[in-house]
């Protein structure tokens, strides 16, 4: 496994160097399901090499091995553009003691990346032209990877174009260990002996003065074994005399190097330039073990019962293997490594026991105070995201709110047609059917002339709020309240991705062409189709009507009316709801006429800054005055209405005659006599309904009953969704019975179309 900031290393080289389309398309083809990666996330190794191969085949030149190479130079780039360079230019002073130093680098970074399995570099040979670079890995196929690296660090760090042959492949099939030859001006290092031969000579130190300096020191013979420990070391295990005179793989672990049989000439050989980490494999003093684990169960409860992140009961070292001649002897110049205090205290140590000299002691102090410092970052951040989900929760009602607004001005499709960019005064569509419905009140002039301006607005506030409310109800779209006092409302403008398959709307947003008589032929074909269908309205009704109880919820159109069905109930609401509204001069009911016709019109939105919708065309003027030429207290309709409406189960009608209509002459007229029983008994049932799922949902509340259904019923609509049990099914299917032939067969497809939910209802804005 890699960390992520490798790959994402070789996504920018790709993306700067050849575009993001060509890695989009790589991405494409190796499948992976993002286009970035994360930095400390963890990968797969043939991950770099996959690119390698993928990126050879889009771009049709060069080879793996030489994008691989461009990888390593692109993971320098990286490190540059992002301000990890500063590490990297403080390694050494010239080239050749960077290259001693890539050790300690990428033993540096187990803070940062403490799973990093690095690659081991080590400097075999030196000479004024270069060095003999040794590079092994338990990795296959990065030593081109490497060479980049190696370029890209020497020409930008250290202005110098160097030369990297592979002299000699020692890999394996546990790993891969390959010779390179550097070449470079390396004419430093004659300075630098020369330096060293000019020294004065200093006098030996005293073993007691070298174990005061390194206290953790372990010293080992050409044999393998300890001979002598670090008086702190040694203070840490049971018995001197069971641990001197051991191998050096009987007490310690190497973590660092990676290697697999441990002989003095390695050990001399990587102790040049090459950090060593070892780790005790052998219990440490009782007294340490008690305190690790008081320590861990102390941790374990702060924790709630987790273990924690640090290691107890051994120590892990870290240092260099030195080469002492006059003993003969490798010393191992090392100091724990400590992450935290925590981690001090669990194998027995305190800042007394470290070394003054390697700054262990700073470190530990510091990284308290970075913890706090942390910690009230952490802190802060929370306060932030809290901050930051109110103000996301905030907006989400606002949006929500704005919408309403929106859908309340003009027709949801339309709305949405202006959110995704369409210009608003290119929208228009024309309709082929309609159904317009008007109301007038007589009184208002005469109180516009009397009142004060005060109460002419309260007036009309409270008189378009009735209104307003009664229209919610039902599936239909306000469009304006005029100035001379008249209520504009339209059925038959549906969003025409929900509703262009619906029943009986008539609603065509690509023609213009006018088909008032579509429902009347539609009629007469289900009239021909009836005596069929009664024998099979037995079962046929129920399941219909079961079916049909789920297909409704939350619908502003629970009975599937059509348009001119539509407007009959909201006329009706809105002539019971005027009785109980009283004029402020007369103290009489206001006086109201209603009427509506249905034929074709044209819709839009007009306006460049205050945006309006507008619906143009005769029918909206032959509607107004179906309404003027009305009698007060009723409500008169058009032929073309009652075409919609004279084979409707719901609604009772009466010929009126022919009305003379100003600038229309004469035309054939009808009014609205009321609802019919079937109408009537339809909202008795769902009342009933409603209260009982009302009552039924207070005592679950009070723990005593509990629901087998979760679907919510909305009580608060005056139609509220239709619920059928087996006594309503009876009682409809006796009702049914009783009518004509092509009465039951007007129900049975009132019952069984497909009903779509109203764009326009509170479930549309959720």
């Amino acid at each position: 496994m890699l960390y992520g900031i490798l790959l994402e290393s070789c996504r920018d080289g790709i993306i700067v160097a050849y575009g993001h389309e060509t890695w989009k398309r790589i991405v494409q083809e190796l499948g992976f399901e993002h286009e970035t990666f994360t930095i400390l996330g963890r990968y797969n190794e043939d991950i770099i090499q996959r690119i390698a191969e993928c990126l050879t085949s889009v771009m049709r030149e060069g080879s793996p091995d030489y994008y691989m190479e461009f990888f390593g130079k692109c993971f320098v780039r990286f490190f540059t553009t992002y301000g990890y360079d500063k590490i990297l230019r403080v390694a050494g002073r010239h080239f050749g003691d960077f290259l001693h130093a890539i050790d300690q680098l990428h033993d540096s970074n187990r803070f940062s990346f403490p799973q990093m399995k690095s690659p081991l570099f080590s400097v075999a040979e030196e000479d004024e032209h270069g060095v003999v670079l040794m590079y092994k890995t338990r990795r296959r196929g990065f030593q081109h990877y490497v060479v980049g690296q190696l370029r890209e660090c020497a020409k930008n760090f250290y202005n110098q174009n160097i030369k990297v042959t592979a002299q000699e492949d020692l890999s394996t099939s546990e790993y891969t260990r390959i010779m390179f030859r550097v070449d470079f001006n390396n004419e430093v290092i004659k300075q630098t002996t020369s330096h060293l031969t000019r020294q004065l000579s200093l006098t030996n130190v005293t073993g007691l003065t070298f174990f005061k300096i390194f206290p953790f020191c372990v010293v080992i013979d050409p044999e393998m074994r300890i001979s002598q420990l670090g008086p702190r070391l040694r203070s840490l295990f049971t018995d001197d005399s069971c641990v001197v005179g051991k191998h050096i793989s009987d007490v310690f672990t190497l973590v660092r190097p990676d290697i697999l049989h441990i002989e003095w000439e390695k050990f001399l050989k990587y102790g040049k330039s090459v950090v060593f980490v070892m780790q005790s494999c052998i219990p440490l003093k009782p007294e340490v073990n008690k305190l690790a684990r008081n320590r861990t169960i102390k941790d374990q409860n702060i924790n709630n019962g987790k273990s924690p992140s640090t290691s107890t009961g051994s120590i892990k070292l870290k240092g260099q293997m030195k080469y002492i001649p006059s003993w003969h002897k490798l010393a191992f110049l090392c100091h724990p490594m400590l992450s935290t205090v925590e981690e001090m205290v669990s194998i027995g140590l305190y800042l007394s026991d470290l070394n003054f000299y390697d700054g262990s002691s700073e470190i530990l102090i510091s990284g308290i105070q970075h913890a706090r410092q942390l910690q009230a970052a952490i802190d802060k951040q929370h306060a932030w995201i809290t901050k930051l989900q109110h103000s996301r929760n905030e907006l989400r009602e606002y949006r929500e709110k704005g919408k309403c607004l929106l859908y309340s001005l003009m027709p949801r499709h339309i709305a949405k047609m202006l959110q995704q960019g369409v210009l608003a005064n290119s929208i228009c569509e024309s309709h082929k059917l309609l159904t317009v419905l008007f109301g007038y009140s007589i009184d208002m002039k005469e109180i516009i002339q009397k009142m004060s301006p005060e109460q002419v607005v309260d007036c009309i506030n409270r008189t378009v709020n009735v209104f307003d409310t009664c229209s919610e109800k039902f599936d239909v779209y306000k469009v304006e309240t005029k100035a001379d006092s008249s209520y504009l409302i339209v059925a038959g403008i549906q969003d025409r991705s929900a509703y262009s398959n619906r029943h009986n709307s008539n609603v065509s947003l690509n023609t213009t062409s006018s088909s008032i008589g579509d429902d009347h032929n539609t009629s007469r074909s289900r009239s021909s189709s009836t005596n069929h269908l009664q024998n099979e309205v037995g079962e046929e009704y129920v399941e219909s009507a079961r079916k049909i109880n789920f297909a409704r919820q939350n619908s502003k159109n629970p009975y599937n009316f059509n348009q001119a069905e539509i407007i009959c109930a909201l006329a009706l609401e809105l002539l019971t709801a005027s009785r109980s509204m009283i004029n402020p001069l007369t103290r009489q009911p206001f006086r109201m006429k209603f009427g509506f016709h249905s034929g074709p019109a044209v819709g839009g939105i007009v306006g460049h800054r205050n945006y309006q919708y507008c619906l143009f065309g005769d029918t909206v003027n032959t509607a107004s005055r179906v309404a003027t030429s009305g009698e007060i207290g009723k409500i008169q309709f058009s032929a073309a209405s009652y075409e919609l409406l004279k084979d409707s189960i719901y609604f009772e009608t009466v010929y009126q005659g022919k009305t003379e209509m100003k600038g229309k002459g004469f035309m054939e007229t009808y009014y609205l006599i009321g609802p019919t029983s079937i109408y009537l008994s339809l909202l008795e049932t769902t009342r009933k309904q409603s209260i009982n799922v009302h009552d039924s949902q207070i005592e679950n509340q009070d723990g005593r009953v509990k629901l087998d259904s979760d679907v919510p019923i909305h009580t608060n609509l005056k139609v509220p969704d239709i619920m059928f049990d087996d006594d309503d099914l009876s009682e409809r299917m006796s009702i049914l019975t009783q009518t004509s032939p092509s009465v039951k067969h007007n129900v049975i497809n009132k019952m069984t179309e497909k009903q779509s939910p109203c764009p326009f209802s509170s479930t549309a804005f959720l």
